[in-house]
């Protein structure tokens, strides 16, 4: 019970501090951000409470302080027993705030995740996971720094336009000139999860999850289809669903290395994009656990990673750094995105009832 209030309690923190309020977003420490991964990641851990964050600061170099900013942090718990020994229930929440470019277009979401963790076997050495994820978005985009065809006045963009962007019926006090918009939408993902343990010193696992799954109408257009029942119009506003796929291979090499090479696929209305990485683990001190990892990786047609972190007991710490080797490296000089990810793992478990014995030597 008070693993289960503390959770609680945690989570209830945890969600004041942020709207109710996602765009599609990608890491490349994606193992490191489980709950926007893959939301049979909840509760996929060996401890009480996992709490981190990641941050992502890509195209700095390019677009100064207009840049793509994606801050995110989660919660969960393996809280509750299943209906059986072997099978547990994870719990959790996460947001993410992703904002880009002058005009500021920020995606913000928050969600909570709920994971079914169904141990296979007698002893259990295979995990087969199904994990549900819902919440509310909000997209808003400032036009302040916009430039439009009356803005251009005497051969010069003035940007003094005073008439207001978004006409409306019912003008919004915190807007009066209607230079924000907004729009608000539900948003459910739903994921599937196989974990293994290969033998005593390797694991394997391979997930698959589908993003937007009600196809939620993100546009900023109130109107919506003009009242017109154009399906084409209407499904265009949509958005579609994302279908990702991720796996990870770790094997102990030694006493003191370890191997872990990783993928990640995602697709979205033909987009795509495919990610692999190769992370090695070094033990510096076995008696105090403590891993260096380091590694490298390689975004197909985009960037490579450059991937350095360290274990210290239950907190992990990982930093990459992307290389830009598309056409764009021409505007950023092959600076990409820089990210930054930690989280913690709490490990509360109740002390045994031990009944004192004296012992009484023979002689």
């Amino acid at each position: 019970m008070k693993q289960i209030r503390l959770f609680f309690l945690a989570l209830m923190l945890f969600g004041t501090g942020v709207g109710l309020h996602a765009q599609d977003i990608h890491y490349s420490l994606y193992n490191m951000s489980p709950l926007t991964l893959n939301p049979a990641l909840t509760g996929a851990f060996y401890g009480s409470i996992r709490v981190g964050g990641i941050y992502r600061d890509q195209w700095f170099s390019y677009s100064g302080s207009d840049g793509y900013v994606t801050p995110s942090a989660y919660i969960d718990s393996p809280i509750l027993r299943g209906f059986r020994d072997q099978d547990w229930i994870g719990v959790g929440g996460m947001f993410f705030q992703d904002k880009a470019g002058i005009g500021s277009l920020r995606t913000t979401a928050s969600k909570l995740s709920l994971a079914y963790h169904l141990g296979l076997g007698k002893k259990a050495k295979s995990v087969l996971t199904i994990g549900l994820q819902g919440g509310g978005v909000q997209r808003r985009v400032n036009v302040e720094n916009f430039l439009f065809g009356n803005d251009f006045q005497n051969g010069e963009w003035t940007n003094t336009s005073s008439e207001p962007i978004v006409s409306s019926a019912a003008p919004d006090p915190d807007n009066p000139d209607g230079r924000e918009i907004k729009a608000d939408y539900l948003d459910f993902a739903a994921g599937l999860m196989l974990r293994s343990n290969i033998t005593d010193e390797s694991r394997f696992e391979i997930g698959f999850a589908v993003n937007h799954l009600t196809q939620p109408n993100e546009s900023f257009r109130n109107s919506g289809t003009g009242g017109g029942g154009n399906n084409n119009v209407e499904n265009a506003l949509r958005r579609p669903m994302t279908i990702l796929a991720h796996t990870r291979y770790e094997t102990a090499l030694s006493e003191k290395v370890s191997f872990a090479p990783t993928a990640f696929f995602q697709t979205t209305r033909g987009a795509t994009e495919f990610a692999v990485q190769a992370w090695g683990g070094y033990m510096l001190d076995p008696t105090n656990p403590t891993k260096l990892n380091f590694g490298l990786g390689y975004r197909v047609g985009d960037a490579a990673q450059l991937l350095l972190g360290i274990d210290y007991k239950d907190l992990r710490v990982a930093l990459s750094y992307d290389v830009t080797f598309s056409q764009l490296r021409n505007a950023n000089s092959y600076q990409g995105g820089l990210e930054l990810a930690a989280w913690y793992i709490f490990k509360i478990y109740k002390k045994p009832d031990i009944t004192p014995t004296i012992l009484c030597p023979h002689f």
